[in-house]
């Protein structure tokens, strides 16, 4: 089985980003890279309009066969679209996503593969917040969809190319993207779980902490 991990990635400024960005997305990748799963696996960087993206890839992964890159011409506020864009180049059978500052744990993928059973075709979970630069204290993240408390961090599914009932599978763009796209997923008809194990997606930034 294959994984496809989707990043869409803006480095420029706007309202309430993480700081060092540049630095994180490197640290991002590398969390990628270093994760227990030993199967087949891709990280996608869609970059949005962001030459400042291409040029890190270039100087760090242009000859890593895991880590693709590709741009996109126009620079999207909300990274819906963006995702879209990594979707559809995807050659995955499992879709999970990344954001360019944050951080999968070592098992993070490993957890969720072992998840998709045959009756199973995407999948939720709670992600942790990061209290500390030193990544030794974290605060796990409850999520339900009822409550709109979901987003990227919190899903995986299976790749729409391969599966049916997620075929006409694409993001929104605009402000809360991420919710309308579980929505989206809900309403396929699909068969989905919450995880009782926990993958080790680690949120770095939020209103009041950026690590």
């Amino acid at each position: 089985m294959k994984v496809s991990c989707i990043m869409a990635s803006f480095l420029g400024e706007y309202a309430n980003a993480a700081k060092n960005r540049d630095k994180k997305i490197v640290r991002a990748v590398n969390s990628f890279l270093n994760q227990t799963w030993k199967g087949e696996k891709e990280l996608i960087i869609v970059g949005d309009g962001c030459q400042k993206t291409k040029e890190i890839y270039e100087q760090n992964w242009k000859d890593n066969k895991e880590v693709k890159y590709f741009g996109s011409p126009k620079q999207v506020l909300y990274s819906g679209g963006i995702r879209t864009i990594g979707l559809k180049i995807a050659t995955g059978d499992i879709i999970c996503y990344i954001d360019n500052d944050d951080v999968l744990g070592k098992t993070h993928i490993e957890t969720i593969v072992n998840q998709f059973t045959d009756d199973v075709d995407w999948v939720y979970y709670d992600d942790f917040l990061v209290l500390n630069k030193e990544f030794t204290k974290f605060q796990k993240r409850y999520v339900d969809p009822r409550w709109a408390s979901i987003g990227t961090s919190s899903i995986s599914h299976r790749n729409p190319k391969t599966c049916k009932k997620l075929e006409n599978l694409e993001w929104f763009s605009g402000y809360g993207h991420d919710f309308l796209f579980v929505l989206k997923l809900a309403s396929t008809g699909a068969k989905f779980k919450k995880l009782d194990s926990c993958p080790q997606y680690i949120v770095c930034h939020t209103g009041n902490s950026d690590f």
